[in-house]
């Protein structure tokens, strides 16, 4: 069994969400708040400030990095405080990432990725793409950005230029490293895996409509998309388990460890517990199931004129079927 939870408040959809090592919760909607949520869906304070829809959310230790369509980034205590606001893009803001030496970088429709100092000072302007940047992500040594132009770029830790990646067929609007493997997802409705080099490994083609998010947990890797599912996959590219229950398009996932956590379209944060809980007796199976099962053994006991019990391990499988259809 697998449970979920859901944290409710935004009023228009969500587009981002984001972990912090003490396990707050943040997430940017389309009605230009922030919200930080403690692990059990407790709001713990809404960040106003951005004037228009956030786009992305990312944590650096005790300091949360944001983007907007007001073209503009802004840093944030991790009590939610305001820092200060990064100006220089000229076109929305779509992504935000954090090195492991606390460089941030930010993608914009701008064509363009800025790089900044933990306080905010600019770096420098990588230039390179040539339509909107939808994507970046810090390896440890590396940066990888993503855009409208159906490539994803490699940069060095100082912003040069290492390689172009071409393979997606649409828009690439995910990246995500794991060690020395990037995934990328793309409206093409494929997941592609990339060595550190920028050799591709394998291409994932499950989802049905647009894949708009990636993240890993370790060597496991979580992607969303349009066709309202989120897939887990090994660091091979082979399935593990599709999670469904969501009413409409999965917009972001975020993958710490046990918990996953989603936003969608219709403003819900969704809690995913992916750790299997093992019901002991019939009084802990959800109602939803007791009654299914009690269904099913009138119809046995009307066929065969004797109530059947089967052991509880066959009933486990059953509902382990049964949580996967939507």
């Amino acid at each position: 069994m697998y449970r979920s939870q859901v944290f409710s408040g935004h009023t228009r959809r969500v587009n981002c969400i984001a972990w912090s090592h003490q396990g707050l919760l943040a997430s940017g909607s389309d009605d230009n708040n922030i919200r930080l949520w403690a692990a059990n869906g407790k709001l713990i304070r809404m960040l106003v400030g951005h004037t228009n829809w956030i786009t992305c959310v990312a944590w650096s230790g005790d300091r949360l990095a944001s983007g907007s369509r007001d073209y503009t980034v802004r840093l944030w205590t991790s009590d939610g405080d305001p820092i200060r606001t990064l100006v220089g893009h000229t076109n929305w803001v779509s992504c935000v990432s954090w090195s492991t030496t606390q460089i941030l970088a930010s993608g914009s429709d701008d064509y363009t990725v800025r790089l900044w100092t933990s306080d905010g000072d600019p770096i420098r302007t990588l230039v390179g793409h040539t339509a909107y940047v939808k994507c970046v992500a810090w390896s440890s040594d590396r940066l990888a950005s993503g855009s409208y132009d159906d490539t994803i770029r490699l940069w060095t830790s100082d912003g040069d230029p290492i390689r172009t990646l071409v393979g997606h067929s649409d828009i690439v609007v995910c990246v995500a490293w794991s060690g020395d493997r990037l995934a990328s997802g793309s409206w093409d409705h494929t997941v592609r895996l990339w060595n550190t080099d920028g050799e591709p490994i394998c291409t994932l083609v499950d989802h049905r409509d647009d894949v708009v998010c990636v993240a890993w947990s370790g060597d496991r890797l979580a992607s969303g998309s349009n066709d309202q599912t989120i897939r887990l996959w090994t660091s091979d590219g082979k399935p593990i388990r599709t999670l469904v229950g969501n009413d409409c398009r999965v917009m972001c996932v975020a993958w710490p460890g046990d918990w996953l956590a989603s936003g969608s379209y219709d403003g819900i944060i969704r809690l995913h517990t992916l750790v299997r809980w093992i019901p002991r007796t019939h009084q802990q199976f959800p109602p939803m199931f007791r009654n299914l099962v009690f269904q099913l053994m009138l119809v046995r006991n009307r066929q065969e004129g004797t109530a059947v019990r089967l052991p509880i391990e066959i009933w486990l499988e059953i509902i382990e079927i049964l949580s996967d259809v939507k």
